[in-house]
């Protein structure tokens, strides 16, 4: 009886827990980090004037094999910066630097709207799986509280939720990880301009 008052109280706190967004946040937004949707090239950039999405960076094979290179975050950022001030040294800087930094955006930004909208994703799964655990606590307390009461069906309601706790007590344990991603993305991208930067005239 206590294993099943427990295992009721859990799912309603999980369930409380899982819809309490932080303030002025996406409510299916799964982290405490602030959520920015979208990046300016302007936070990054005080160079010539650059637009990633239409600077054809990738039409220059020496630019886009340093781009596929410096945005890889196995890359130390020692060695990707090293990579770029050897590209300054041996290419037209002026000309082919904003390049270089048009395609780290333009990666880096694309590869952070990807973990961003699997955040948003992971958020929304928690949620349905937090409202499944509190319908199934309130259908074990009414198989509980059934005269005579449903020995079966208080059994398999709480298997179901003692393994979708296990379940969402894993994902949560894992998203911590996840949630910090998208700040790991932004101080690369910040990184490496400055890198950029500090060899255009």
């Amino acid at each position: 009886m206590k294993l099943i008052t427990a295992i009721i109280a859990l799912a309603a706190g999980i369930a409380t827990t899982a819809g309490a967004a932080p303030r002025n946040a996406d409510p299916d937004w799964p982290c405490q980090q602030v959520k920015v949707g979208e990046l300016s090239v302007a936070a990054f950039w005080s160079g010539p004037p650059v637009d990633p999405s239409a600077s054809g960076w990738q039409n220059n094979d020496a630019v886009a094999a340093l781009v596929a290179a410096v945005t890889q975050r196995r890359l130390p950022m020692e060695a990707a910066t090293q990579r770029i001030d050897a590209f300054a040294k041996a290419e037209a800087r002026d000309q082919t630097l904003p390049l270089v930094f048009a395609g780290v955006f333009d990666v880096l930004n694309r590869e952070r709207e990807k973990v961003i909208s699997g955040l948003d994703r992971f958020g929304q799964r928690q949620k349905t799986l937090a409202e499944e655990l509190r319908q199934d606590g309130e259908a074990l307390r009414a198989a509980q509280t059934a005269n005579p009461p449903d020995d079966a069906k208080i059994g398999e309601l709480t298997q179901r939720l003692l393994w979708d706790q296990q379940l969402f007590e894993s994902r949560r344990q894992s998203l911590s990880a996840a949630c910090d991603l998208p700040t790991i993305i932004e101080q690369r991208l910040y990184g490496l301009a400055q890198a950029i930067q500090a060899h255009i005239n």
